[in-house]
């Protein structure tokens, strides 16, 4: 298939099935696979064009797509696009433009064309000249989330081509994506095959997973919930999965339903990808398709689908399914429990689970190494207390990890408990001072120079400091100081400590990318 006919025709299977052509040549490749589509207007002024295609999806029952060549002719759409946007119109803006490398070269009619609307777009995009290293199931994901913004506006796609302007062939995609902007507008006849997941990662409320238990109840599905969901330590149901990830071949659903955003789980990448059916369901208006899997998306909250879909599912009797994921649970948790109740020597990943053993009432997990650590090998069960888990996963840095601390335990007036490794710890000593006179625990893990780089082929550089240790910067912010060497000290430092409290212990980096494919070896092992 052409590339310029699939951005067509996916187009076209979203509702705008009215194109409007303006003549010109680097835009060439659109209007051919337009005029093949059918249904097209052509017309030399692009102003009186744009008018003419904001009247078609005026109506609401036609949406309507602009294509135009560079330069000029882009800037003569604006005052149609300032008439869409303010009308809450829907319109798809597709202009031709020059490559990347011939920007900012004083290449023959070039000029910058990104956002070149302003606020008046709903959404803009570059789309980049076809190459091999795009697939057409990125421009399946793309122009579902372009057709999902234009529901109300108009949405510009800024679509790069090189010369030759010839045809350019691609894959037919694998993919089909819609949005649903609310549970109830979706055809609930959906075909609840019996093998299905469903995915929690991040943080719901307390009734919306009892209607996700119900409706799991309901499908006999399994539930896999990340360290950031409150009920992964407060529910114990066999309905819950938290050890997923000590599974080196998970058993493949037909169909995963996600609730949340960004995984922490890299392990489920590649279990999302083979399925057949990925819905995932958040209240954000983002594109949330990082793995070009995604083939509903639901921009809901969860407790209304759920509602939604326990209205309309019968008891299903497909029981098999959900005592293998909990037969591969138990035995995951089992391992894990024999494996470090005979630890002699602290590992990072002991570490992480010996303070949630002492878990204080907030719980601040730092990025990279311990974030991924706690999601993978933390023991779930905390019986005396309810425990919320934070990180910082909008752009999962490792800058401001301590002062995000003290935010949560201020606002919560609870005691917390913040565990980062040494990068991330100098990268906000200064919030030390913000940190010294409230309720936090500050536990360094440190390999000096970040452990997660050991996990990157052919690294040739870490973030070594040379620090021997971080007592000078204890004794400087009025905390409190241990420098741990084993277990036992560990589990006392965690009981004991009050007020401002500083836990540092060092480990060794190499050896903790050894012990993570031994431990993972173990576990998995049949």
């Amino acid at each position: 298939m052409d590339w310029s006919e699939l951005i067509i025709k996916l187009l076209g299977s979203h509702g705008f099935d009215h194109i409007f052509i303006a003549p010109g040549a680097r835009s060439t490749p659109l209007a051919r696979a337009a005029m093949k589509q059918g249904n097209y207007v052509v017309h030399f002024d692009e102003r009186s064009l744009a008018f003419a295609a904001l009247g078609v999806s005026k109506t609401k029952q036609h949406k309507a797509i602009v294509i135009v060549t560079s330069g000029t002719a882009v800037g003569n759409l604006l005052p149609a696009v300032m008439e869409a946007s303010l009308s809450f119109i829907s319109l798809i803006l597709l202009t031709a433009d020059r490559p990347y490398e011939l920007r900012e070269t004083s290449a023959n009619q070039t000029v910058d064309q990104v956002k070149v609307f302003s606020n008046f777009t709903r959404w803009h995009f570059d789309i980049p000249a076809p190459n091999r290293c795009i697939q057409s199931n990125w421009l399946v994901s793309t122009i579902a989330y372009a057709a999902f913004k234009a529901k109300d506006g108009p949405v510009h796609l800024n679509c790069m081509f090189r010369e030759p302007l010839t045809t350019y062939m691609i894959e037919p995609p694998k993919l089909k994506s819609k949005y649903v902007v609310n549970g109830s507008e979706i055809n609930w006849h959906v075909d609840w095959h019996e093998k299905g997941v469903f995915i929690i990662s991040e943080e719901m409320d307390e009734e919306s997973f009892e209607f996700v238990i119900r409706l799991a109840q309901r499908l006999q599905w399994p539930i896999l919930v990340e360290i950031l969901c409150v009920a992964r330590s407060q529910y114990k149901h066999g309905y819950v999965i938290p050890y997923h990830e000590m599974q080196q071949e998970l058993p493949l659903p037909y169909m995963i339903i996600q609730f949340g955003d960004r995984l922490i789980s890299n392990g489920l990448v590649d279990f999302i990808k083979k399925t057949q059916e990925y819905i995932v369901v958040s209240q954000s208006p983002f594109r949330i398709d990082a793995h070009l899997a995604v083939t509903t998306r639901i921009v809901s909250h969860a407790k209304y689908v759920v509602k939604s879909w326990l209205e309309k599912v019968t008891q299903k009797e497909n029981k098999q399914w959900l005592r293998l994921w909990q037969h591969f649970n138990v035995c995951g948790g089992y391992r894990l429990r024999k494996y470090f109740g005979r630890e002699n020597k602290l590992s990072e990943p002991g570490i992480i689970r010996e303070c949630f053993q002492h878990a204080k009432p907030v719980m601040f997990v730092g990025n990279s190494m311990p974030i991924r650590d706690a999601n993978k090998f933390v023991e779930c069960d905390h019986e005396k207390h309810e425990v919320h888990v934070f990180a910082n996963r909008g752009v999962s840095g490792i800058d401001g990890n301590l002062a995000t601390s003290m935010g949560v335990s201020y606002a919560l007036k609870k005691p917390c408990m913040c565990i980062v490794g040494d990068l991330a710890f100098l990268h906000d000593i200064n919030s030390l001072h913000l940190l010294r006179h409230w309720q936090v625990c500050v536990v360094v893990i440190n390999n000096n120079g970040g452990g997660i780089f050991s996990f990157v082929p052919n690294m040739v550089m870490h973030g070594a400091h040379n620090y021997d240790n971080f007592a000078h910067l204890a004794r400087q912010f009025d905390f409190g100081y241990d420098d741990i060497s084993n277990g036992y000290e560990l589990k006392q430092c965690l009981t004991n400590t009050q007020g401002a409290h500083l836990i540092e212990i060092k480990t060794d980096r190499d050896q903790n990318w050894f012990l993570h494919k031994q431990l993972e070896k173990y576990v998995t092992q049949r």
